[in-house]
């Protein structure tokens, strides 16, 4: 899994072509998306069980009592400060070198192994942890279908889908956005550091640098990155002078 401009997002690339086909699975001629309807709770939960299938036929996971019991605690202790709370939240661990965590329909998150020996803090950790329960609660998969709608519209009608792809693009930026800021005030209202998750990119970014990822063509991603970190900062900020 390659981590540069989408860190932290709400699912891999392959895995969104799957769950948009098992959408188009569960849908009947009466089932759609519009600008008001979003996914049941029981329809989300559903085809999180197909994606989640898929996950562990392409990933290791690992089996681990005592380190799966940790990371579920802090979920359980997110979610319950979330804003949807009615999704049964899971956080597994893949075995793989790359630091990377990514969730899927219905509450499933995954977190690499890498990313865990990375972290350094659980307030890191937590912030991680958060950021996915947060692209959960803003109801990101939804929403994700609906681009992928217009998208394939757009081409049924024999009409240039680039504008609607660079549309796309721009909602995913959004929706990171989204998710920092709502995970960081979950971290915070859960008794956690709200620092941690800028704190572990910030630490992943100087890594990237000093391993020379960031050449030329890609120096957007890192403006990317430091944009999403010094907007976490400013919010964080917001929520201490609340206090």
């Amino acid at each position: 899994m390659i981590l540069i401009r989408k860190l932290l997002f709400i699912i891999t690339i392959p895995v969104i072509v799957f769950f948009i086909q098992e959408l188009f699975a569960i849908a009947d001629d009466n089932w759609q998306l519009d600008g008001s309807i979003e996914l049941s709770d029981a329809e989300e939960i559903e085809l999180g069980k197909s994606v989640n299938e898929y996950i562990r036929h392409q990933f290791y996971l690992r089996n681990d009592p005592e380190l799966s019991k940790e990371l579920n605690d802090i979920t359980q202790r997110l979610t319950a400060v979330s804003d949807r709370k009615t999704l049964p939240f899971t956080c597994d661990i893949i075995q793989s070198y790359s630091i990377n965590a990514f969730s899927a329909p219905g509450g499933h998150i995954y977190i690499t192994e890498g990313l865990l020996k990375f972290a350094e803090t659980e307030d890191e950790i937590a912030g991680i942890i958060g950021h996915e329960v947060a692209h959960a609660s803003l109801r990101h998969v939804s929403k994700l279908y609906r681009e992928f709608i217009e998208i394939i519209s757009q081409r049924e009608k024999g009409t240039d889908s680039v504008a609607t792809l660079l549309l796309f693009n721009c909602h995913l930026e959004e929706f990171e956005q989204e998710a920092d800021t709502t995970g960081v005030l979950y971290s915070h209202k859960a008794g956690f550091n709200p620092n941690g998750l800028p704190d572990f990119l910030e630490r992943h970014l100087n890594l990237l640098i000093r391993n020379g990822v960031f050449g030329f063509l890609r120096f957007g991603s890192y403006t990317t990155i430091s944009s999403r970190i010094n907007h976490m900062r400013e919010y964080i900020s917001s929520l201490t002078i609340k206090e």
